[in-house]
């Protein structure tokens, strides 16, 4: 029944690490098969090279890891967020313009959609 139906979807993606990339690389075909896919990637702090369409991008706010440990580095973590940014990228997602927001674990989409 939803396949009847051309939705818009918009598919927040944290780009913290590759984890949340890989999952993404596997499940973007599956969401192509409901409609239009807009990718938002959010966040500077990955490895993995990215193949996606990402419609948007954002430094979002990433976790800074210990070089040698590969452990959080909280300190490095705070520092480099930037709170009046990410509220202002929220504010002007266009997330009205989309059926859906699927959101895999990305901060600036959920504040958009509170």
């Amino acid at each position: 029944m939803l396949h009847a139906r051309h939705f818009k979807i918009f598919y927040a993606v944290q780009a913290t690490g590759n984890g949340h990339i890989s999952r993404a690389i596997e499940i973007y075909p599956h969401l192509q098969k409901y409609g239009e896919v807009d990718i938002f990637l959010s966040g500077s702090n990955y490895d993995l090279k990215c193949e996606l369409p990402v419609a948007y991008k954002s430094r979002g706010i990433s976790l800074a890891y210990n070089q040698q440990n590969g452990s959080i580095d909280i300190k490095n973590t705070i520092h480099n967020i930037r709170f009046k940014q990410a509220w202002r990228e929220a504010r002007h997602l266009p997330i009205e313009k989309y059926d859906w927001v699927i959101n895999d674990f990305e901060s600036i989409t959920s504040m958009a959609c509170r």
